[in-house]
């Protein structure tokens, strides 16, 4: 996965085509590099470097960027999705890898974006809400994948024919 986090002007306004290309096989992989790419962060670690960026960036060019999430995998694939959001990063990747899941997994993952009753990215609830929403393998799964689900989240799940994993 590349991802490109484009350089800002003063007012906190995204530069096009400026800017440094991240990469990583993961998202997570991808934040560690940027903050390894961030003088005087060596010592922190990556959900301290995430909250060092959302201050600076609200403080320094007023954006307020969003990021949820449990684990450092869930944070950092929000951060990243935060950013590409708000134009600030742009994914390199001509078709990011989706995580392979079986039908069933995909089914109660889906049900729970449907409903509407939580972000997809707190990925207890959402295991709490596939099993009481009567998908069982989607729960059991998301709870025994929590890097696979949260990769998914950012960069998509394909329904794997031989069942994914499960």
């Amino acid at each position: 996965m590349k991802v490109l986090i484009r350089n800002t002007a003063l007012d906190g306004r995204p530069l096009e085509g400026d800017g440094e290309v991240f990469t990583g096989e993961t998202v997570t992989d991808v934040v560690h590099a940027m903050k390894g790419a961030t003088l005087f962060s060596d010592q922190r670690d990556l959900e301290d470097y995430i909250d060092m960026v959302l201050r600076n960036a609200k403080m320094l060019a007023g954006v307020e960027l969003a990021v949820r999430g449990d684990t450092p995998e869930e944070k950092a694939a929000s951060f990243l999705d935060a950013l590409i959001k708000h134009g600030l990063a742009e994914a390199q990747d001509d078709k990011p890898a989706r995580i392979p899941i079986s039908a069933l997994v995909w089914q109660g993952i889906d049900a729970v974006r449907l409903s509407g009753l939580t972000n997809m990215l707190n990925r207890p609830v959402v295991a709490r809400l596939a099993g009481e929403l009567g998908w069982p393998d989607a729960a059991r799964w998301i709870e025994e994948h929590p890097k696979e689900y949260a990769e998914g989240v950012f960069r998509g799940f394909v329904v794997d024919p031989q069942g994914g994993k499960s």
